[in-house]
């Protein structure tokens, strides 16, 4: 095109907008501004352009392209009529809106200041690669699209076979595309997959996949269970705002119900709020459930939050997959702070049981239950760290001990070096507590007292050295071999003290690597471990170039003095303990095995093994483990348990030994996926739990199928098992079909 041709161009573009066209979907011309009011310019680029003065045609040909206010006319050939206000675009015409959103048709015919559109072939491209195609379509008021025979995928076409059908696809009879409240809908439309007619809705609707939150209906779940029957959920989605939105979700089903699921979420700028209601007719009941939760920032430092979890019962919970296998709900509301080395937090708790096992007048109110934490800064003097902790709380029950405590832990810990390249630490600690306490003879401890208000401190010393031996070499990596051993001095604590003193914190005790060089062996401060003793092991490690790492530890403990408050087969109640080991083995980055026992000190007998292995890379994942222990810790809770009172022993069931095993496998090729495993008791020879799934994913479909049966008894049942099959359908959503 010629320099005189492209100014003609831009004067008769100048004359056009003065003469009142109006703006269509990818404006040509400006219509008529008010008064005070400048309507955007418009670029014309065209190879040739003619104007007919006496039917008052312009005529613009080759590359054609017209823009204003960001959106784009694209076509081989534009005509406008100045006389009609028409304008008509044809040859591979493209109209590009400012999101990007793409429309393609062979023939526009623009009127009516251009709000309105015929258009002959016509291909939309929009947002998450989705495309629609349809034979024709019209545009009203520049805000709805009303589309003949249209076709709708996501799905990218066979590169070696562009011809070949999508992988899904939705074809209808007409839709209307609703530009305004971004919104898709179909009439009598089909889902093919691969071509091939799977499901027919005779309505459906969708929002605009640029749209990430729409009011509207999301893709209903059907299946089958044992205790609802066939059921039916239909979930509507509501926005509420920019920042909340409400789901509701009616479930109908043949033998229960009906109920209702609700969710509401909500984002603040200083916190977020999520409320799940529930309810409907169960067992010829109503059964209903509220999980709440939400947090708060107060300021840069504090945030207070709550949780409120209630149900009507577990029946209703199970039945409708709210909370399915819970043993109990926790509600709480809390306040904490945080600072530089500081932390604070004071809450209150309530629990609520859920199964048969579990007596709700046995379950604790916590209230308040408050903490401070304190680290310091080394010192300039020594180089120190000074920590201390402390605890108030207050523990109610109808049946079972009331308790209040009060907790002081200071602690002063100091590094140091020794010559030959011993490394040292010196530490000082002061447990200190004041208990206040009745119904002491009831659960969980059984105590020959009923009351007690008692105070306590148990100072402890302890200097912890380690020698390390290090060598490193180019092509054998680094080597350490590291003695340790730990001096620990305090009083001795007698089992006499402990029937006074409430245990809330420390029922359990398990002896491993993990605590052999804690000061007290016990998860808490109700019990604490006292004496003279000395801990030692020999830590060794080596890191090959490769990637490849062995590490090992094994180690012990002496004792200067007997102790009876340690649980039987512990490991502590003698002089000498047990042999507590660990090992790490990973000779390649796609094979790794981790170990932590525990031997006896007298025959070297297992008494406690955790073993697991993992094996594979992105195609293959193999992970298994075994787990083995000589008590069974969890007979203590609601029974007589030692260390409560000199003559109370713990029951049989504590001396059964758990034996599990576990084995799971994932593999991954091109498109599929698939898993399985499952657990087994050892010591009954039966599977605990059994798990399987099967996936296919591309682009824009995917497909799982899920299985899981339980074998145990839970809340009084015979096991159970569930099948869930589950599509996604990029930009339409899930459709799931389970059954149990």
């Amino acid at each position: 095109m010629t320099r005189t041709g492209r100014i003609l161009l831009l004067l008769a573009a100048t004359s056009l907008a003065g003469q009142g066209f109006a703006q269509p979907v990818g404006p040509l011309v400006s219509s008529p501004a008010p008064a005070g009011v400048t309507r955007a310019p418009v670029s014309f680029k065209a190879d040739r352009l003619s104007y007919d003065k006496t039917g008052n045609i312009i005529t613009a040909a080759g590359h054609v392209s017209a823009i204003q206010s960001g959106q784009t006319l694209h076509a081989d050939k534009v005509t406008i009529n100045r006389k009609t206000n028409v304008v008509t675009a044809s040859g591979h015409v493209v109209l590009v809106q400012p999101d990007g959103t793409t429309v393609y048709a062979e023939h526009v015919v623009l009127s009516d200041n251009m709000k309105n559109a015929v258009m002959v072939s016509v291909a939309a491209r929009l947002a998450q690669n989705a495309r629609i195609i349809a034979n024709g379509g019209q545009r009203y008021d520049g805000q709805i699209d009303e589309l003949s025979k249209p076709v709708y995928s996501a799905c990218d076409l066979c590169k070696s076979d562009p011809r070949s059908a999508p992988t899904w696809t939705i074809r209808a009879t007409s839709a209307t595309r609703d530009l305004e409240h971004k919104m898709i809908e179909f009439r009598n439309a089909t889902l093919l997959m691969k071509g091939v007619p799977v499901f027919w809705l005779p309505y459906m609707s969708e929002p605009d996949p640029s749209v990430k939150r729409k009011t509207g209906l999301l893709i209903p779940s059907i299946g089958a269970t044992s205790q609802l029957g066939a059921f039916l959920v239909i979930p509507y989605y509501i926005t509420l705002g920019r920042s909340a939105d409400l789901t509701l979700a009616p479930v109908f089903a043949t033998k229960q119900g009906p109920a209702l699921k609700a969710d509401y979420r909500e984002a603040f700028n200083q916190g977020t709020l999520d409320v799940k209601l529930s309810g409907g007719r169960d067992r010829g009941k109503f059964g209903n459930s509220v999980f709440a939760n939400g947090t708060f920032d107060l300021n840069n430092a504090w945030r207070a939050g709550f949780s409120f979890n209630r149900a009507s019962n577990p029946q209703y919970l199970d039945d409708f997959s709210i909370l399915p296998n819970a043993a109990y709900l926790e509600s709480n509301i809390f306040l904490e702070g945080f600072g530089q080395g500081s932390y604070a937090r004071i809450d209150a708790e309530t629990y609520q049981g859920l199964v048969a096992s579990v007596n709700q007048s046995k379950l604790p109110i916590v209230a308040p239950y408050g903490q401070y934490n304190f680290v310091s800064r080394p010192d300039s003097l020594l180089g120190g760290t000074f920590r201390v902790d402390t605890s108030v709380f207050n523990v109610l029950r109808d049946v079972g001990t009331n308790t209040r405590r009060i907790a002081f832990i200071p602690s002063y810990s100091l590094p140091f070096m020794l010559p030959e390249g011993i490394v040292g630490t010196a530490r000082l600690q002061i447990d200190a507590a004041y208990y206040n306490a009745d119904k002491l003879n009831q659960q969980p401890n059984f105590s020959i007292s009923q009351q007690s208000s008692i105070a306590r401190a148990q100072p402890y010393g302890a200097v912890m050295l380690r020698w390390p031996f290090l060598r490193a070499t180019q092509h054998w990596g680094s080597q350490i071999i590291e003695p340790i051993v730990q001096f620990v001095t305090s009083p001795v604590t007698g089992i006499s003290n402990n029937a006074r003193i409430p245990n809330e914190d420390s029922l359990d005790l398990e002896f491993s690597d993990a605590n052999l060089f804690s000061l007290n062996r016990y998860p808490g401060i109700d019990r604490l471990e006292g004496g003279a003793r000395v801990d030692y092991a020999l830590h060794a490690a080596w890191y090959l170039p490769g990637g490849m790492i062995l590490d090992g530890l094994i180690g012990q403990s002496y004792r200067f003095h007997k102790d009876l408050v340690y649980l039987p087969a512990s490991g502590l109640q003698d002089n000498v303990s047990d042999i507590v080991t660990r090992a790490i083995v990973a000779p390649t980055p796609w094979f790794n095995i981790a170990y932590r026992g525990r031997l006896s000190h007298n025959s070297l007998g297992n008494r406690m093994t955790d073993l697991s292995a993992n094996f594979g890379n992105q195609r293959l994942t193999v992970s298994g483990g075994y787990l083995y222990t000589n008590t069974n810790p969890y007979a203590l809770y609601d029974n007589l348990s030692v260390g409560q009172s000199p003559n109370l022993t713990p029951p049989p069931e504590y001396f059964q030994p758990r034996q599990e095993a576990t084995l799971n496998l994932t593999t991954h090729d091109g498109p599929w996926t698939a898993s399985g495993g499952g657990q087994r008791n050892l010591k009954t020879g039966k599977f605990d739990e059994l798990n399987g799934s099967l996936g296919w994913q591309n682009n824009c479909f995917g497909v799982n199928l899920l299985f899981y049966k339980r074998f145990t008894s839970f809340n009084l049942d015979h096991g159970s098992t569930l099948v869930l099959l589950q599509f996604n359908f990029k930009t339409l959503g899930t459709v799931g079909f389970n059954a149990l």
